[in-house]
């Protein structure tokens, strides 16, 4: 039996806009409640978190100015704590939505991608995703929690980098340099993880750890369509983003257009958030596919057929 003929580079980037628009049934709702979230964050920022933190700032413009043994000076000082606690509420619970209602949006489009690579029916992937629904649960708080390792890793050598001003540039060099890697790699391990929530919905069993480790054998040898990946989804991010400015700049004049450019923009917003979920789902398959054909062959149940100088 012959191997199957491999997919493109590209083709996994087509297929996350190509799976969503044969599947509009499945991936609308989906992309509306995506949309509705970045909107509901943005009013949360516009009308929440920025009032506040201009607050602040005003607060502490006017203890710069005022006498500390007045008794204003007190009163402003509480003022100031005051804001500071409602402004740390306010982002808290912004990021915490982003985080749960993000995380849970991104399981459901999984599940939706999962379904139609394997062209299974709307009920097939509801079915799939109420046995399996904690296997990429799991997986996306355990990729959560390494990721802010590697975070926390490299704030510990930037803080270094302070400290080593003083000492020798030799060792800032390598610490810069560290810092720099250790950036690098968290991208990758973000790509990693985006990967071990399809490894985690497509594969029941397989969650948490062992879904990251699964990811990460399946990807070896394959990081430049990562970086590939990451390049094309952070590009559609920038993308969209003129829009957002478009609508601020239309709303003082126009509320009509400043409304519209900003639905158009969460919509947007929606779209690259989907085409990304989908195109690293199509990327595992690819991944998964050409392991299990490789392993295949190696096991000598498959053979290469090798060019002949005869033909």
């Amino acid at each position: 039996m012959e191997p199957r003929p491999q997919p493109g580079f590209f083709t996994f980037l087509k297929q996350g806009a190509v799976l969503p628009a044969r599947n509009a049934a499945l991936f609308a709702p989906l992309l509306v409640l995506t949309a509705a979230l970045a909107a509901a964050l943005l009013l949360g920022n516009a009308l929440a978190v920025q009032p506040l933190a201009a607050a602040l700032l005003l607060d502490a413009d006017a203890i710069s100015r005022v006498d500390p043994a007045t008794a204003a000076y007190r009163d402003l000082v509480r003022a100031l704590q005051s804001d500071l606690r409602r402004l740390l509420l306010a982002a808290g619970a912004c990021l915490l939505g982003a985080v749960v209602a993000g995380s849970a949006l991104k399981i459901a489009t999984v599940f939706a991608a999962v379904a139609a690579y394997s062209s299974s029916s709307s009920s097939s992937a509801f079915a799939a995703a109420r046995r399996n629904v904690w296997g990429p649960v799991l997986t996306v708080l355990f990729g959560y929690a390494i990721e802010l390792a590697c975070a926390g890793g490299i704030a510990a050598l930037g803080v270094l980098a302070v400290v080593l001003l003083d000492y020798s540039l030799l060792l800032l060099f390598l610490d810069v340099l560290a810092a720099l890697l250790a950036s690098l790699f968290l991208v990758y391990l973000t790509v990693v993880c985006a990967v071990a929530v399809a490894v985690s919905a497509a594969e029941p069993g397989r969650r948490g750890a062992g879904a990251v480790s699964r990811a990460w054998r399946l990807m070896r040898g394959r990081g430049a369509q990562a970086a590939l990946y990451v390049v094309a989804t952070w590009g559609l991010g920038a993308a969209v983003s003129p829009v957002y400015t478009l609508a601020l700049a239309w709303w003082p004049r126009s509320a009509a257009r400043g409304v519209a450019a900003g639905v158009a923009y969460v919509l947007l917003l929606g779209a690259v958030e989907v085409f990304s979920v989908a195109a690293v789902t199509a990327y595992y398959f690819h991944c998964r596919e050409r392991t299990e054909e490789l392993e295949e062959i190696m096991a000598g149940h498959r053979y290469i057929k090798l060019p002949n100088g005869d033909e």
